[in-house]
């Protein structure tokens, strides 16, 4: 099978995932790619962007926020990753990524992921901004805390 972009992107954060002590499981959540069940109990999408450098844009079509609203009803922990570059992971939690975008909305979404020189993760997105950072080195732990 051809090596996609896709997974050349998706690679780095799915490793840190599978390293991680506390990790048992990886299967697929949904024929969706880049929706990922860990551990059985725990739903992660991925998206990645390839630009080297902050500020990263995320496009959610309203097929994404569909299958994230889905799974926000759902009782399983729910993850987003947005793989930055080479630069880092930025991991939002279910409460962070409600407070970025609206999963409900009948038009795309977008997150914007900033990281000033030295920096931690700076989220914004079509409802607003986090009022905290997203540390760098909060993934993977936050997926297994």
């Amino acid at each position: 099978m051809k090596i996609q972009e896709q997974d050349i992107y998706h690679g780095p954060a799915l490793m840190q995932i599978v390293e991680h002590p506390s990790f048992k499981a990886l299967n697929r959540a949904s024929k969706r790619y880049g929706h990922y069940l860990v551990n059985t109990d725990r739903q992660v999408f991925t998206k990645y962007r390839k630009t080297k450098r902050s500020p990263w844009q995320f496009v959610f079509a309203t097929d994404e926020l569909s299958a994230l609203s889905k799974a926000l009803s759902g009782a399983d922990s729910v993850f987003v990753c947005l793989v930055c570059g080479h630069a880092t992971i930025c991991a939002l939690n279910a409460d962070e990524l409600q407070q970025l975008v609206d999963v409900a909305a009948a038009s795309q979404q977008s997150i914007r992921v900033e990281v000033p020189s030295g920096g931690s993760c700076h989220a914004s997105g079509s409802k607003g901004k986090l009022k905290r950072t997203v540390p760098h080195n909060s993934f993977p732990n936050k997926i297994f805390a």
